[in-house]
């Protein structure tokens, strides 16, 4: 089951999650310690690159090995296609022409064999009990993560961390603050705000950091910006453990409460800016706030949480190659495992139900797996996301709103969701309600080729700056921009 949580998840763990599962990996074997008597390890040394192909999906993969002070092999891992660098590798082992290495963090390990000339190696990529070959050539020029949208100090304008509190939850959460510098009074203001789990200030993913290209741009354009590390990340205190959309919400609005005390800013001209879950969010503060005076929806889902999941599963099984019976069979369960959890009942007989339909469908076997996906089924904020309606919250909205999608979007489908966004805001009847899908980009606002997630990492491009000057532009017509 695929949730708008798998990419972030995928992510912030590194390399292959969401791809490959993962599982211990087989450790090296124990009698072996720093590789046989008189191994020349010096072949090894070097840059080493090569391709894993999972499914429909290519990822490079680099290893980065030298000597220590004591002549053992160590070394560094990176997945470019992923945004993911300096991954530390663990036991590296040499006996004779044979390579094997540890990836810890990830559960993974390699074993080669290198060539006669020892500029390739021709060996195994193994992870969650998957074994996937894996050739490597020796090279001069590794692959690289560029993000040239990322911009770089001395910044043309003032930037400050700040902490705030969300007294109710008892949670204190920091993040950063950039306002013009040179304005001559209070500025319009947004609050940032991610979409699902556990992200920092800057939205970080597969390399990426969205946020911090946004908050740059908006800053430019006079608007002041607070973006936040999320509750258990980063700076910031507490937990997202047993914690809804709701209870999240609580922690947004006391970052607009945070940006309406700053004397840089124009306590009537604050929004909320809302990206993916973020954009459940927003309506939910806005509809609490006087504070609030505007809505940027960024890739929102504008349909209950069970019919986004859905989608998602039917999209993933087709590129897999799916058959209607297979796809019927899995939408089936789905189903089933959607009404449990909208059920008012304990948490006992809940969970039987969940393991019932799991021994039934026969796609999950031993009980210790079972009693794992019980547990990551019963997730608080997975029920409820599953149960959420986001149209109930947005009929009750009365401030503007603009609501952005990229057609390539292949995790919250723009076409369905972008018409139950306009239906609960009433946009044709609305002027203050715009709703616009924007061609060529994905999930993230980038530039893509399908939309896949597997591209994010992939995309030099972090956020589309089309997709940039219309959120500004929009901002720009309902609060006027410095100097504009």
């Amino acid at each position: 089951m695929v949730s708008l949580r798998v990419v972030r998840y995928w992510c912030s763990r590194v390399l292959l999650i969401g791809l490959l599962l993962v599982g211990a990996a087989p450790g090296l074997a124990a009698a072996q310690t720093s590789g046989a008597e008189g191994t020349d390890r010096s072949r090894f040394v070097g840059d080493w690159v090569g391709t894993l192909t999972v499914g429909q999906t290519d990822l490079r993969v680099v290893f980065r090995l030298q000597t220590d002070a004591e002549g053992g092999l160590v070394g560094t891992m990176d997945s470019p296609d992923q945004g993911a660098t300096d991954i530390p590798i663990g036991r590296i082992l040499v006996d004779a022409d044979t390579l094997r290495l540890e990836v810890p963090s990830i559960a993974g390990a390699y074993a080669g064999v290198i060539g006669d000339s020892a500029r390739t190696m021709k060996g195994q990529w193994v992870q969650g009990g998957r074994r996937l070959p894996l050739a490597l050539e020796r090279t001069r020029e590794a692959p690289t993560v560029r993000r040239p949208q990322e911009p770089r100090v001395p910044y043309p304008y003032e930037s400050e961390t700040v902490t705030f509190r969300n007294d109710e939850a008892d949670v204190t959460l920091r993040g950063t603050l950039t306002y013009p510098a040179d304005a001559r009074g209070p500025v319009p203001g947004v609050v940032l705000v991610a979409g699902s789990g556990p992200s920092d200030r800057n939205a970080a993913i597969m390399g990426h950091k969205p946020f911090l290209v946004l908050a740059d741009a908006l800053t430019r354009r006079g608007v002041a910006v607070l973006r936040f590390d999320e509750r258990g990340v980063g700076q910031s205190g507490g937990s997202q453990e047993g914690a809804t959309s709701a209870d999240l919400s609580g922690d947004v609005e006391a970052a607009v409460e945070a940006l309406a005390r700053r004397r840089e800013v124009a306590a009537g001209e604050i929004g909320i800016v809302g990206h993916s879950e973020g954009g459940i969010i927003a309506p939910m503060v806005a509809t609490r706030s006087d504070r609030v005076s505007f809505l940027v929806m960024l890739a929102a889902p504008g349909l209950p949480g069970d019919a986004i999941l859905a989608d998602q599963l039917d999209r993933r099984i087709r590129r897999q190659g799916a058959n209607r019976r297979i796809r019927a069979l899995q939408r089936g369960t789905q189903e089933r495992i959607f009404e449990i959890l909208k059920q008012d009942a304990d948490s006992a007989a809940i969970a039987s139900q969940l393991r019932k339909v799991m021994i039934q469908s026969r796609g999950i076997s031993g009980e210790a797996t079972i009693n794992r996906e019980v547990r990551r089924l019963m997730d608080p904020w997975l029920r409820f996301f599953i149960a959420h309606d986001p149209r109930t919250t947005l009929r009750a909205v009365d401030v503007p709103v603009l609501a952005l999608a990229g057609a390539k979007d292949q995790q919250v489908a723009p076409d369905t969701n972008q018409a139950a966004i306009a239906e609960a805001l009433n946009a044709d009847a609305n002027p203050d309600a715009t709703v616009r899908t924007l061609d060529g980009l994905n999930h993230l606002f980038q530039t893509a080729d399908t939309g896949a997630p597997s591209e994010y990492g992939r995309i030099e491009e972090t956020f589309a700056p089309a997709a940039i000057d219309v959120i500004a532009d929009w901002i720009d017509e309902q609060v006027g921009l410095p100097g504009e």
